[in-house]
C-alpha cells in the first residue's frame, strides 16, 4: 500500500467514494466540480498495483488552521491502515506548511485520537464553522465531534470571529 498526492485522474474514484458515504450523512456531499477544484488537497491510498484504496484532504485555512476532511476508504480496505496511513500523511503534509493546528470533525473520534487529537470546542473554529457549518442543513443538530491537534487558533480569517454569530436559536 502507498499513499500520494491525488492527480486529475483521482476525481472520479474521489467522488463516487465520498458520494457513496455521503447519502447517510457519513460524510459532507462534495460535487464533482468540487472535487476538480480541489484535487491538490487530496491524497490517496493506493494498493502497489495502482487500485483505489481511500482519500483524505487537508485544507488549509491559514498558518493558524488546516481541517483534515473527507477521510474515506473502500469497504475491503477498512481494518487495513489506509485510513490510518492517511492521516499521518495529511498531518506531515500540515507539519510542512508548518501550521500550528489541524482540526477536523468526526463520529469516530477513538480513531483520532490514535493520532493526537483531542476534543475541542466549535467554537474553537471559527474559520471550519463560517466555510462549512454555516451553511449545513444539520448545524443545529450537529452529532459531529470537532477535534482539534496543536495549539487552537486565536484568530480566524475567513469571516467573523465568533461561531455563535452564523448559530440560528432553536424555535421550541
Amino acid at each position: 500500500m502507498r499513499v500520494r498526492k491525488a492527480r486529475l485522474p483521482d476525481a472520479n474514484a474521489i467522488h463516487g467514494l465520498i458520494r457513496s458515504l455521503s447519502y447517510d450523512g457519513t460524510l459532507l456531499p462534495r460535487s464533482f466540480p468540487e472535487i476538480y477544484e480541489n484535487v491538490r488537497d487530496f491524497t490517496v491510498a493506493e494498493t502497489d498495483d495502482g487500485e483505489f484504496l481511500g482519500c483524505g484532504a487537508l485544507h488549509l485555512y491559514g498558518p493558524h488552521l488546516a481541517e483534515i476532511r473527507s477521510i474515506a476508504v473502500t469497504p475491503a480496505a477498512q481494518k487495513q491502515g489506509a485510513g490510518g496511513r492517511l492521516v499521518e500523511a495529511l498531518l506531515a503534509e500540515a507539519e510542512s506548511h508548518r501550521v500550528g493546528c489541524v482540526c477536523l470533525f468526526t463520529r469516530i473520534p477513538d480513531f483520532f485520537q490514535n493520532f493526537g487529537f483531542a476534543q475541542a470546542e466549535r467554537t474553537a473554529l471559527p474559520d471550519k464553522i463560517y466555510k462549512d457549518c454555516a451553511n449545513c442543513p444539520r448545524i443545529n443538530a450537529c452529532d459531529e465531534i470537532a477535534m482539534a491537534r496543536g495549539v487552537l487558533p486565536e484568530t480566524a480569517v475567513l469571516g467573523p470571529a465568533r461561531v455563535e454569530e452564523h448559530l440560528v436559536p432553536l424555535q421550541l
